[in-house]
């Protein structure tokens, strides 16, 4: 039987871990591009390329699928920032749109990593390799 937490502190849903590309907008209209590392219906982790968020900082997510949560950040590090959701995520909706977005990337060939990561082998003359 898991103990019950006392009533000061604030238990969060859990969380999902993913890997998902999206955009913060900050109230002055400035566009992010941030990393979301887990998700809740209530909440979200993320990281962002330049300096996170501040606590207490209101925030727009824009999601694959142009989805868009608004929330406040609730804790920021460096670049890794949480933020709480003002209503739910719709989580369904979300796990379509990145099917979407995967099924779209391998229909077009647009990402393979053998594109991305040629192995180049130089070509050696057989006349010079010495022999040990």
């Amino acid at each position: 039987m898991a103990p019950i937490p006392p009533t000061d502190q604030v238990v969060r849903e859990q969380r999902q871990p993913r890997i998902i590309r999206a955009r913060l907008v900050h109230r002055d209209g400035e566009v992010q591009d941030i990393v979301i590392r887990n998700v809740s219906a209530t909440g979200l982790g993320a990281s962002a390329r330049g300096p996170a968020p501040v606590r207490g900082e209101r925030v727009l997510v824009v999601l694959p699928g142009e989805q868009e949560v608004n929330g406040i950040v609730r804790w920021f590090g460096g670049h890794t920032f949480g933020m709480q959701l003002d209503a739910p995520l719709d989580l369904e909706a979300l796990g379509r749109a990145l099917q979407r977005q995967a099924h779209v990337a391998q229909v077009s060939g647009e990402w393979k990593v053998e594109n991305r990561h040629r192995v180049i082998t130089p070509m050696t003359d057989p006349s010079r390799i010495r022999r040990v």
